[in-house]
């Protein structure tokens, strides 16, 4: 016998309600944090769109420069001088006919979990709209992204949609000029302690900070001097850039290749973009083209000057003949 419509109405509000009331587990949001590295990613909108962009080209391209990602650590096995793993030998040791104990299963298996890999790159929050910090465990995120750049200006192939800009980040530091300062000596070595080159420091913010533009870059061009007395700034095509990015409470330093030759790592651009000249070859090309506009304008004020003396000329040839013509004028009516 079915209940009555009621009591059937307050079973479904029970069961309804208790359907409603199960746990949900909120995803952990990372945050950018000092000390980290990794890749800073532009898009005009639809972040989470840029996100995925960017696990896909870094994947693919990381894949190939380091292989591919295990997904977990394999522990170090020390193996003895005759080749045999020592591990193994201290577990058959200290196992017994009765099997191995429950403690110490659970045990490893308390081991195993804690000892699996981070992800190779993973999101992180900026605090900043419409830019995305991908964190990463490799040591020096440059080859990479350099890695990207050089293959996507040589295929032409455009790669993303929504991801604009992808710039490697070497160090993250506080908004601070002491800070800033510290972590920019901390990876100039390795760039500036060479021979004479080419620079430029590239200076963006997203925040209003009290921080002295002129005189942080001064600062920093006299670090890099420091290394190397030789070292010559060039904006228009500098060989090394250093990129200053300072968002909302940190800033993202890094030293990168070809900055401005590679369309300031705009993917879209660099895809669009028919040809990557080097260096020499756009200097000798800006060299000419500085001399036939200087050629140029010379010849506009040769022209300009023969204008005027054949203005003047014909003014005085008018001036001239109106005197004439007022003597004759006297003279007739003298006589």
């Amino acid at each position: 016998m079915a209940p009555p419509p009621a009591k059937r109405r307050k079973v479904q509000i029970q069961y309804r309600d208790n359907k409603r009331k199960k746990p949900y587990k909120a995803h952990k949001k990372q945050f950018l944090e000092s000390g980290q590295r990794g890749f800073l990613a532009t898009c005009n909108s639809n972040e989470w769109d840029c996100v995925k962009e960017c696990y896909n080209i870094l994947n693919q391209y990381a894949d190939v420069l380091y292989g591919a990602d295990e997904g977990e650590i394999k522990p170090d096995r020390k193996k003895d001088e005759k080749g045999h793993d020592s591990n193994a030998v201290i577990e058959e040791e200290g196992s017994t006919d009765d099997g191995n104990d429950i403690a110490d299963d659970l045990q490893k298996q308390i081991k195993a979990t804690k000892e699996k890999v981070k992800r190779r790159f993973q999101v992180v929050e900026t605090g900043v709209s419409n830019c995305v910090f991908i964190k990463t465990v490799l040591e020096n995120p440059v080859p990479l992204a350099l890695h990207i750049i050089e293959d996507i200006a040589k295929t032409k192939k455009q790669a993303s949609r929504y991801l604009t800009r992808l710039i490697p980040v070497q160090a993250v530091c506080s908004v601070s000029k002491e800070g800033i300062v510290k972590a920019a000596a901390r990876i100039c070595d390795k760039y500036f302690q060479t021979e004479p080159t080419t620079f430029s420091i590239v200076y963006n913010k997203s925040y209003k900070h009290n921080i002295d533009r002129e005189n942080l870059i001064k600062e920093l061009a006299t670090l890099i001097h420091a290394k190397n007395a030789d070292h010559k700034v060039d904006l228009k095509h500098p060989k090394k850039t250093f990129f200053i990015q300072l968002l909302k409470n940190l800033c993202c330093l890094s030293i990168v290749d070809n900055y401005v030759r590679y369309k300031k790592y705009n993917l879209i651009e660099l895809a669009r973009a028919e040809e990557c000249p080097d260096n020499t070859d756009t200097e000798v090309k800006d060299d000419k083209e500085a001399a036939n506009d200087g050629e140029v304008v010379e010849a506009k004020n040769a022209e300009k000057v023969e204008e005027k003396i054949v203005y003047k000329d014909k003014k005085r040839l008018a001036e001239t003949e109106g005197s004439n013509a007022k003597k004759t004028i006297k003279i007739a009516a003298d006589s």
